[in-house]
């Protein structure tokens, strides 16, 4: 009977720990973290032995002690036999000794010679003067310079060229320089001067409409920024000067380098004088400019491309503020051809009227640049902006988009079978991996029915091992 009762327990604890076993591996299994893999690659026996022991390093090879010497190292006298020579001393190069103010005296004597010339720009009709320089070599030079320009004469005692040029094509000097160091250096260079003819210094308002000389100063108004952008015409730029020598800019505004420019504090029209000037002589150019109390606030507009010959309208330009009622207008580029003022073609027949509409009939075909600018009832003009204006030679055909129905849909995506989808912080979908690489929910399947198999199992085990204990004879 003890045995029976010692059996059945026995049993019983199996069938425990198998239904236990059963339940931690499905739970284990189900909560793997999905996409990792089943198992790390192991390190292979030969790594493991690679690094199971390190490998020894021989110890340093000591260092021998110095053989001690009986008595002392020096001697008066000759060495004896077998005894050490002493090591001679380094010799010394002279330009070593020398202090390294004279090396470096030394080293620039006897450099290679080279020449150059103070002033390279000479002008037709004007006075000329310029230094030629030596370097290098050992001085005194002899110099002699040959194809001399004409109206110029070089000095050899002053090394220096002077005079008046008489020419434009003259060809540019030769130097032979010999100086007096042992052996003698020669050097034989040409040396280039450059003669233009001379214009006067001269100053425009570069208002990108205006060939030089024909610009004005816009309008301002005060508190609002200004800058109006100066051109200069100069032969001889290293040397140009420009100022203001009568009247007075507008309070606020001030001559910056190749600009006027401030904030206006006072209404009113002033006038002053610039003078630009340089080694040769000066030109005086007077301009004015208006300063207004009020204002406008514009707008400019982009406009489709007209036809030839068809009736066009559309919105160009607003502004509001200043004094009513406005008028628009535009102007193209004006250059200058042949002593005379032209412009640049513009949109013929088309006009912006006052409410800022460019219409019209076009007829001219073309695309042409513009400049829209408002004028209000106290003469305040200020131009809005740039634009292009394209008038078409004929009105294009109608573009007919397909109807909808015959336009196709476009795919849907489509996730293939067993994608594993990436974890880097997108939605998981029903289609991820455990570790396993089974999908998760066909897993949780699997594993559960696999562990309800293994319970019913070891309950079927323990009931017939009990039946059999009872019908056995006691």
């Amino acid at each position: 009977m003890g045995a029976f009762v010692g059996e059945r327990r026995l049993f019983a604890k199996a069938a425990r720990l198998l239904l236990v076993g059963a339940v931690a591996s499905a739970l284990a299994l189900q909560f793997a973290q999905p996409g990792l893999a089943d198992a790390e690659p192991s390190a292979s026996s030969s790594e493991s032995a690679a690094t199971a022991s390190p490998t020894r390093t021989a110890s340093p090879t000591p260092t021998a002690s110095p053989t001690p010497t009986d008595g002392p190292t020096a001697s008066a006298g000759p060495s004896a036999p077998g005894a050490s020579l002493a090591t001679p001393s380094p010799t010394v190069s002279p330009a070593e000794t020398q202090p390294p103010a004279v090396a470096q005296a030394v080293i620039e004597a006897t450099a290679p010679l080279s020449v150059k010339i103070s002033e390279d720009l000479a002008f037709i009709g004007k006075p000329f003067e310029a230094q030629l320089q030596v370097i290098g070599g050992t001085a005194p030079y002899t110099v002699v310079a040959s194809d001399v320009p004409a109206g110029l004469v070089f000095d050899p005692a002053t090394l220096s060229f002077t005079g008046t040029p008489t020419g434009l094509y003259s060809p540019s000097p030769s130097v032979t320089v010999s100086d007096s160091s042992d052996p003698r250096q020669t050097l034989t260079e040409q040396i280039y001067i450059n003669i233009k003819t001379y214009y006067p210094p001269n100053v425009h308002v570069s208002d990108d409409e205006s060939y030089p000389g024909l610009g004005s100063f816009d309008d301002g108004v005060v508190g609002r920024n200004y800058d109006e952008v100066l051109g200069f015409y100069r032969s001889d730029p290293e040397h140009t000067k420009f100022s203001v020598v009568s009247g007075q800019l507008p309070p606020g505004l001030e001559l910056r380098e190749s600009s006027v420019s401030g904030v206006p504090t006072t209404p009113g029209t002033y006038g002053f004088t610039f003078r630009v000037q340089d080694r040769f002589g000066y030109t005086d150019k007077t301009f004015s400019i208006i300063v207004h109390a009020l204002g406008m606030q514009t707008t400019g507009f982009q406009v489709p491309s007209a036809v030839l010959g068809e009736p066009y309208s559309a919105k160009i330009a607003e502004a509001s503020g200043g004094v009513a009622p406005y008028v628009f207008g535009y102007s193209t580029r004006r250059h200058f051809a042949g002593g005379l003022s032209s412009s640049d073609p513009w949109p013929e027949g088309l006009e912006v009227d006052a409410n800022g509409f460019l219409t019209g009939i076009p007829t001219r075909v073309g695309s042409f640049s513009i400049a829209v600018w408002v004028r209000d009832s106290d003469q305040l003009k200020q131009r809005i902006f740039w634009t292009t204006v394209t008038v078409l030679a004929t009105r294009p055909p109608a573009e007919n988009p397909p109807p909808a129905s015959a336009v196709p849909a476009p795919p849907a995506a489509v996730t293939p079978a067993g994608a594993v989808v990436p974890a880097s912080g997108a939605e998981l979908t029903s289609a991820e991996l455990a570790a396993t690489g089974l999908e998760s929910e066909r897993l949780h399947t699997i594993l559960w029915a696999a562990a309800a198999l293994l319970a019913a199992g070891a309950a079927l085990m323990v009931f017939n091992s009990l039946r059999r204990r009872r019908g056995s004879p006691a």
